[in-house]
């Protein structure tokens, strides 16, 4: 581990404790692995961090002990059987403290029992966001990362324009997609990938299907991938054949609501406020029924992530968050059209990770 990297580290810590004093909690405890590596940098499938107001305890189990070596920074690393939480209280970590917090949104049923039955139900206290809001702003080594997910969804995209025929299947599509992501150096796919073909594409989540692609349609592909943990995620929709003068009308709507959403992003802007500059064209177009879900959403570790950028965010943004702006327009049993760009929130601006062109590709 770099000292760069333990610097990094320990900044999030000290930023963890003072949201802790705020609470009055003496320890923080995760299992959640997007929490766990943005605090400690553990990439694993099975870890516990306990924070404490002076100490910092990670546990894991024997698969991952040379991972811990190398990776994890922490005062104390801890190889154990069985469950974690037990371990640590063999180890006498909860001996001393009172006000434990665990994060509610993270927590099952199951884990939720054994939790009671080796913390005891009397010391938990459950917390929300607090590690969400502290990673919703971005350093700029997470950037770099990010940077670096998105070179490959782009590099991904610019090969598949020359892929894409009339008779490839939805399904043939998504798999070059996944197979390229790993070709040029991810880790994976950021989510299932989003193949949607003709009158499929008024469906704003359609997973890719057996569907062949036809002359004449618009395809919209959503997908992204990931890197060193951190996830891209870009939209875009093409058209295979020569597009209706209808279907040209509303792709141009998308994209001047899209590019005016991304004009609009700046730091001390409302989340609400960049979602209706977007809305309100769509709006005034005639097509705001069409246009149902929010603006977008933050990007890091996780594919959904603080801020939202819906019409009833309380959000402000600010330098660092790292967002998406993905209006769409989905004409049931005709067609769909969304474009996504994912942007770094700056004072003046944003800065824009996706470089794949947003005008109409016609193949």
């Amino acid at each position: 581990m770099s000292l760069i990297a333990s610097e990094i580290f320990s900044r999030r810590i000290s930023s963890l404790r003072f949201a802790m004093s705020a609470q009055r909690l003496d320890a923080f405890v995760s299992s959640s692995l997007p929490t766990v590596r943005y605090l400690c940098g553990y990439s694993g499938s099975n870890g516990l961090l306990i924070v404490t107001g002076n100490r910092t305890y990670f546990l894991t189990d024997f698969r991952y002990q040379e991972i811990v070596k190398s990776d994890v920074v922490a005062d104390r690393k801890i190889i154990g059987k069985g469950s974690l939480l037990q371990v640590a209280t063999h180890q006498g970590i909860f001996s001393r403290l009172q006000k434990i917090g665990f994060e509610k949104d993270r927590l099952t049923v199951s884990a939720l029992e054994t939790v009671e039955r080796f913390v005891g139900a009397k010391r938990i206290v459950f917390t929300s966001g607090i590690v969400e809001q502290l990673r919703a702003i971005k350093d700029e080594s997470e950037v770099a990362m990010l940077k670096s997910a998105f070179d490959i969804s782009d590099t991904v995209f610019q090969k598949i324009l020359g892929i894409i025929t009339p008779g490839m299947s939805e399904l043939e599509l998504s798999a070059e997609i996944s197979y390229l992501h790993k070709k040029f150096g991810a880790e994976n796919d950021s989510f299932d990938v989003i193949v949607a073909s003709g009158i499929r594409g008024s469906l704003p989540h359609g997973i890719a299907t057996e569907k062949k692609i036809r002359n004449g349609e618009f395809v919209t592909l959503d997908f992204g991938c990931l890197y060193s943990g951190y996830h891209s995620d870009m939209t875009r929709t093409i058209c295979v054949g020569k597009p209706t003068a209808k279907m040209k009308q509303v792709y141009n709507i998308v994209f001047d609501a899209q590019q005016r959403g991304c004009d609009s992003v700046r730091e001390g802007i409302t989340a609400k406020k960049v979602d209706l500059i977007s809305r309100k064209h769509i709006r005034s177009s005639g097509y705001g029924k069409y246009f149902g879900h929010s603006l977008g959403h933050g990007v890091g570790l996780e594919i959904h992530e603080l801020p939202r950028i819906a019409p009833k965010s309380s959000d402000i943004l600010v330098s660092g968050n790292v967002i998406t702006i993905e209006p769409g327009i989905y004409i049931p049993k005709k067609f769909g059209i969304r474009i996504e760009d994912t942007v770094v929130v700056r004072k003046e601006g944003c800065e824009v990770l996706t470089s794949s062109p947003k005008e109409l590709i016609i193949l």
